[in-house]
């Protein structure tokens, strides 16, 4: 195999600087991963696409009382504004955001246990709340870590432009809040929630020998979060694809195999979604994804989560036996670039090599090269090459095009789920236009 830790590992330390989605540093990282597949004899490109990026003004969160204050906070991106003066209500705890906790919820402020999922935001604004306050982190979090909040944005359809106020608090201050029990909060967001910016995917192609027009594709992002190198999470995932295209280049594939690294994957998967629109055509003649999602933890485990036929996972089930290398699989989404693919029906993977409670973290300080090890990291990049190489070298393609029941019931969940959003939106835009007066009608006749 024509792999190299050493090499992955000094490029990976290259690589491990904060790269936020839209930003002139993941703009950077992409560059350097051009860089390096021209190095070594891999034409690439870099492929640039829209993202959504909020820009915040101002946001404070306060808790009255003689013992409340300001509470630290940042603004959840397209969750809306407040008036100059800001938003003030009494304080309900709704935990999860099930029906039962939002019965009281008209005109008060409400806290979650975590983040707003889709399904629960949208509960939350139809009980008449005024705004909520999610929490993030651990109530274990050294002091430092309490104010270094990790940027959201609420994931919305085009057009959506419903005002709900939303903050963003420490899991501490959050625990701090509820012993408080004040009577009232307050909360002021100023923000532009329909700021644009660029994002970029990179693209390398290695042309087949006998089947060029059959593709597959690997996959891993290279964006990190705030406060974050993204060393694990996910520059051990960029690495491995690129020590694959490494043995690709020097031993040509049967069919077409193409390496790419997407952006924007920390704010909903925007990078691989981006690639699947603008690829379009192609992806009919796409016969296979596999992501790569952190690999390369000393203390660590190796995953494989298959959103195609179960004879994938039964397959990598058998050649780790074969190998004496323990992985688990699964037949199931994950929450990675692969779910871009299978979505349009292209049978996806993705592997990962996760880590124990109270080992590396993601999405903070805490993700960092020194809790990498080289001779894991290989270990992984060998497995996936003695179950990919057959694969795309193989005389019939031996993964069906058909993606399973429960997978595709997953994904037409998804696109239901996204359909009735939609059309909820719609019907609420519809309505706050008939409720707005004509020009012909001044508002205090109204």
């Amino acid at each position: 195999m024509d792999i190299c830790k050493e090499r992955a590992f000094e490029i990976l330390r290259r690589l491990s600087f904060t790269r936020i989605a839209g930003t002139a540093e993941e703009l950077a990282a992409a560059e350097l991963i051009r860089a390096e597949c021209e190095k070594a004899g891999v034409e690439a490109v870099i492929e640039s696409f829209e993202i959504d990026t909020p820009e915040i003004f101002q946001a404070s969160l306060t808790a009255a009382g003689p013992e409340g204050g300001p509470i630290h906070c940042i603004g959840i991106g397209k969750s809306g504004n407040t008036p100059d003066e800001g938003i003030s209500g009494p304080l309900l705890y709704i935990e999860d955001g099930l029906e039962a906790n939002l019965l009281d919820a008209e005109g008060k402020i409400l806290l979650l246990s975590g983040t707003a999922k889709p399904e629960v935001l949208e509960r939350m604004h139809k009980s008449g709340a005024l705004g909520y306050i999610a929490c993030y982190g651990s109530i274990y979090d050294p002091p430092e870590m309490v104010r270094e909040l990790r940027t959201r944005n609420e994931r919305r359809k085009s057009g959506d432009e419903t005002n709900f106020p939303g903050v963003l608090i420490h899991m501490s201050e959050a625990q701090k809040l509820l012993r408080l029990a004040p009577e009232r909060v307050s909360i002021v967001l100023k923000q532009d929630g329909g700021k644009k910016g660029t994002s970029h995917n990179v693209v390398a192609s290695i042309p087949g020998t006998d089947k060029p027009e059959e593709i597959v594709v690997f996959s891993a992002h290279y964006d990190s979060v705030i406060y974050s190198t993204g060393a694990w999470d996910n520059g051990t995932g960029s690495l491995t694809i690129m020590e694959i295209m490494q043995h690709f280049a020097k031993n040509p594939p049967r069919r077409s195999v193409k390496f790419l690294w997407c952006g924007s994957e920390e704010i909903g998967l925007r990078g691989s979604k981006a690639y699947c629109e603008a690829h379009k055509e192609e992806l009919a003649k796409t016969l296979f994804n596999i992501n790569v999602d952190m690999t390369g933890t000393l203390l660590g485990y190796e995953k494989a989560v298959c959103s195609c036929d179960d004879m994938v996972a039964k397959h990598i089930d058998f050649l780790g036996r074969m190998e004496g290398f323990p992985i688990t699989t699964s037949v199931d989404m994950y929450s990675s670039d692969s779910s871009s693919f299978a979505a349009p029906g292209v049978p996806a993977m993705t592997f990962a090599r996760l880590a124990p409670k109270g080992g590396a973290e993601i999405h903070s300080r805490k993700d960092v090269f020194e809790v990498l090890d080289p001779t894991a990291f290989i270990r992984t990049v060998e497995f996936m090459l003695k179950f990919a190489e057959p694969v795309i070298n193989a005389k019939l393609f031996p993964v069906p095009r058909q993606l399973p029941q429960q997978i595709q019931e997953r994904v037409n969940q998804m696109a239901e789920q996204s359909k009735e959003q939609s059309k909820e939106q719609s019907k609420e835009q519809s309505k706050e236009q008939s409720e707005k007066p004509s020009e012909a009608q001044p508002k205090e006749q109204k």
